[in-house]
């Protein structure tokens, strides 16, 4: 069952945080891991830590509801934000998601604008949140750190871009196997194997590639029959990664 939204203070106030989730104003990890925020002042990063928030989200805690204009940004320290969008006739949509190190809800920078998706958590989340007018005025005074903003929205932006090629030109089964490839970047070991844990659902990963489950199913099992994965009790376990490689590369062709 899908959580509640997430509750923040009104537009005009920067003060703390409820949720539904096991969230609080306790510090977290520290902004300054963000890879593009390497070259800000530690005057710059000291104040916006002043002003963050902490959110510990669980999975199904949706952070922005579609339809609703939140004025607040979030930096996302640790694990994963779906984007989904949900039609009126009931399909689910699945955008890019969102991994570490990535600035969610960047669309508030533009005054009250709606969120078109809805943003949720993956699983266990930690989240930092700022009002978007506080950030403004602090990083306005440091060009590393807008240029650092920017940097971290046209990232996005190219996901998004690349996410829609792939839709457009792909077939179902060089989707699959884009994605397979993506999840196994993120625990690639010195042997070139690489872990999936927890395995998403078949229902998940059509949702991510614009398909359905059954789709996905016969894929995976195609390529478990191959011996280009295998299932391992929760997780999926690849033996060599290059060879889904060759397979998306071909795709690329």
């Amino acid at each position: 069952m899908k959580q509640p939204p997430v509750r923040y203070p009104g537009p005009q106030t920067d003060g703390e945080i409820t949720s539904v989730a096991d969230a609080n104003h306790v510090h977290g990890p520290d902004l300054k891991n963000i890879e593009h925020f390497s070259n800000v002042k530690s005057s710059t990063l000291i104040e916006i830590d002043r002003r963050c928030r902490w959110l510990h989200l669980n999975e199904g805690d949706v952070l922005v509801p579609a339809g609703e204009s939140v004025d607040r940004l979030f930096f996302l320290l640790e694990g994963e934000l779906r984007a989904l969008v949900y039609t009126r006739n009931g399909k689910i949509v699945s955008l890019p998601p969102a991994h570490r190190g990535s600035l969610v809800n960047g669309i508030a920078l533009s005054g009250d604008i709606q969120m078109p998706y809805s943003v949720e958590a993956a699983g266990p989340c930690t989240v930092a949140s700022i009002g978007s007018r506080a950030f403004l005025d602090i990083v306005k005074q440091d060009p590393e750190a807008l240029h650092a903003v920017v940097q971290l929205l046209v990232e996005r932006q190219q996901v998004l871009v690349e996410h829609i090629v792939e839709l457009s030109t792909l077939n179902v089964r060089s989707r699959v196997h884009k994605e397979l490839l993506r999840l196994c970047a993120e625990d690639i070991g010195a042997d070139g194997s690489a872990r999936i844990s927890p395995i998403p659902t078949h229902t998940d990963l059509a949702h991510r590639i614009g398909t359905h489950r059954e789709a996905v199913a016969r894929e995976l099992s195609y390529l478990q029959n191959i011996g280009l994965v295998l299932r391992h009790a929760k997780e999926l376990y690849v033996p060599d990664v290059s060879r889904i490689a060759d397979l998306v590369a071909k795709s690329d062709d």
